[in-house]
């Protein structure tokens, strides 16, 4: 089963009907995952009969945006330092540029993927 977040798109496979998914409950005989159909109706549904139709997607917020140029600076700002460093010890321009530009993906698409990615849980 895919990991799942609040808002994905399912399809219950015994009845093809589809929904958003509303959480993840705890019962007895092991985990279901509620599923909101038409008319807000919650349905409890075991995970082995559920099939992902796609992801949720949040709208880039305000505060997520900030974030993001944050990250990116820092991503910069370890390129620049790595980039003095490397020139220092004497390495050349092409070495200097991938070490700058791999710094920048690293360090800036880690803290994004860290911080601003959707909650997912398996079930």
């Amino acid at each position: 089963m895919p990991l799942l977040a609040i808002g994905d798109v399912v399809r219950v496979r015994s009845d093809k009907v589809l929904g958003t998914v509303a959480g993840v409950a705890a019962h007895r005989s092991g985990n279901v995952v509620d599923v909101q159909l038409n008319g807000n109706t919650l349905r409890p549904v075991r995970p082995a009969d559920i099939e992902l139709v796609a992801r949720a997607v949040k709208p880039m917020t305000t505060g997520r945006a900030l974030a993001t140029l944050l990250f990116l600076l820092l991503g910069i700002a370890a390129a620049v330092a790595n980039g003095h460093y490397l020139r220092d010890l004497g390495a050349n321009w092409v070495t200097v540029g991938f070490v700058a530009f791999t710094s920048v993906i690293s360090v800036a698409g880690g803290l994004i993927n860290a911080f601003n990615r959707p909650r997912r849980v398996r079930v």
